[in-house]
């Protein structure tokens, strides 16, 4: 199962839901860390050996995504309040069939979950 690092970009109310389910999540923020730069999240991901869960696209081109040592999941659509039990539970059933790897990317869709192994 994966261990996931939270952008500051996932709202606290996904997170807490996430944990709520048994997702062993962390927020960037309560690592009292906040706008730092792609490259730096990266490597408290990489430090802490955590698969990265985003809303920033950038983390899906290969130039960032070879620096990921235990993956990405992107959430490529905008979701409601309300739709966050729906997605936090997409989350932590995708996340308890995978394991971490450079190269994994996890597309989550409103219909669909891509996953992707770039290596």
């Amino acid at each position: 199962m994966l261990k996931l690092l939270a952008d500051e970009n996932i709202p606290r109310g996904l997170v807490a839901l996430l944990k709520q389910y048994g997702v062993d999540v962390v927020r960037l923020q309560d690592l009292s860390v906040r706008g730092i730069s792609d490259k730096e999240l990266v490597d408290i991901a990489n430090k802490l050996e955590r698969t990265i869960l985003t809303r920033d696209s950038d983390f899906t081109t290969p130039s960032l995504l070879s620096l990921v040592k235990n993956g990405v999941i992107y959430i490529a659509y905008h979701f409601t309040r309300d739709e966050m039990p729906r997605l936090a539970k997409r989350i932590e059933s995708i996340i308890g069939q995978l394991e971490p790897r450079p190269g994994l990317l996890v597309i989550i869709e409103y219909e669909h979950i891509e996953v992707y192994d770039k290596h």
